[in-house]
């Protein structure tokens, strides 16, 4: 069996090091490993002719037309909307993801979000550039304001838990069948999403882009909000209609907004997104952390242990549904 591994170029947290490549020999001894750089489309094409398992991060991996000799496609990020092409869809190629293994730095990312709104960094950072003294006297506090969590995996509960931990209330929407944890108010289903809206002072999206999340917050959605609330969205831009975030921004149907994804990455220079005081953005980076590919690999292993055993992968992902 050969695995192909692909790492991005230039991205140091996504190098694959030697004690991760002996982690995964220490599972498979006898499984030949290929390393390649995701910039050498070339050699990726020339090591896929009898690659059985392709794995690295999601935009390392090209899209993949020809899957005549391929099993198993990893990727070392939750997302799989690029490996997820009409021929793998169609094939009996299994794809696997590494979701869970962002839920500490994102929900963080969430947090530091959050605070920036309540206490008015924003407003202070850009004061500081301009070397201005003023005391902001709308600052608020955390504790008691209402979170709403759209998306309750392995994110959204751990950032509902550390919301939790520091006093605010929060709420969340969710697919049917699960029970609601005791870090969580109240739940609802995402049909009730529009009842839970205006309930809440921050809404953030941890929900997979799928065809039926496409677009899932434009202006009805928007206006559903309170006019002080903050949206917050850390899963992908394509679940935002991004022309009516801008219009809802401007017009101050809501408070805020704070983006680590748009629509187009990165974010086009001639976006208003980037000249407007109340938005806040960061480059689609809240999952990363030193301990990244730590993560990702040990996860890997699970995985490839139970491939190898001819088992379900424990992050096996259902192609129709997307995630």
């Amino acid at each position: 069996m050969k695995i192909l591994l692909v790492e991005v170029e230039g991205a140091p947290l996504h190098k694959f090091r030697d004690e991760h490549l002996g982690k995964i020999r220490s599972m498979a001894p006898n499984v030949e490993i290929v390393k390649v750089s995701s910039s050498d489309l070339l050699q990726i094409q020339r090591q896929l002719e009898d690659a059985d398992v392709l794995a690295g991060t999601l935009w390392a991996i090209p899209p993949i037309h020809d899957v005549k000799n391929l099993k198993w496609i990893h990727s070392f990020s939750a997302g799989v909307e690029r490996v997820l092409t009409p021929e793998v869809r169609a094939s009996d190629v299994i794809v696997g993801n590494c979701s869970g293994i962002h839920a500490i730095p994102i929900a963080e990312h969430i947090l530091g979000f959050v605070l920036i709104f309540t206490r008015r960094f924003y407003k202070t950072f850009r004061n500081q550039e301009k070397k201005v003294w003023e005391k902001q006297g709308d600052v608020t506090e955390l504790r008691d304001k209402v979170v709403l969590i759209v998306g309750l995996g392995h994110i959204g509960r751990e950032a509902a838990k550390l919301l939790h931990c520091v006093g605010a209330l929060v709420i969340a929407v969710d697919q049917p069948g699960k029970e609601r944890p005791d870090f969580i108010d109240e739940m609802y289903l995402l049909e009730q999403l529009d009842e839970a809206l205006p309930k809440a002072d921050f809404v953030v999206s941890c929900v997979p882009y799928t065809k039926e999340t496409h677009h899932l917050f434009d202006m009805a959605k928007f206006r559903r909000m309170r006019g002080t609330a903050v949206f917050i969205n850390i899963s992908r831009g394509g679940v935002v209609h991004e022309g009516e975030l801008v219009e809802a921004l401007r017009q101050k149907v809501i408070a805020g907004a704070a983006l680590d994804v748009t629509e187009t990455e990165p974010l086009p220079k001639e976006s208003p997104l980037w000249d407007m005081e109340n938005v806040i953005i960061t480059p689609h980076h809240s999952g990363w952390s030193e301990k990244y590919m730590e993560r990702a690999v040990d996860l890997f292993c699970v995985n490839l242990k139970a491939y190898l055993r001819g088992e379900r992968l424990p992050n096996l992902v259902d192609k129709t549904r997307g995630y």
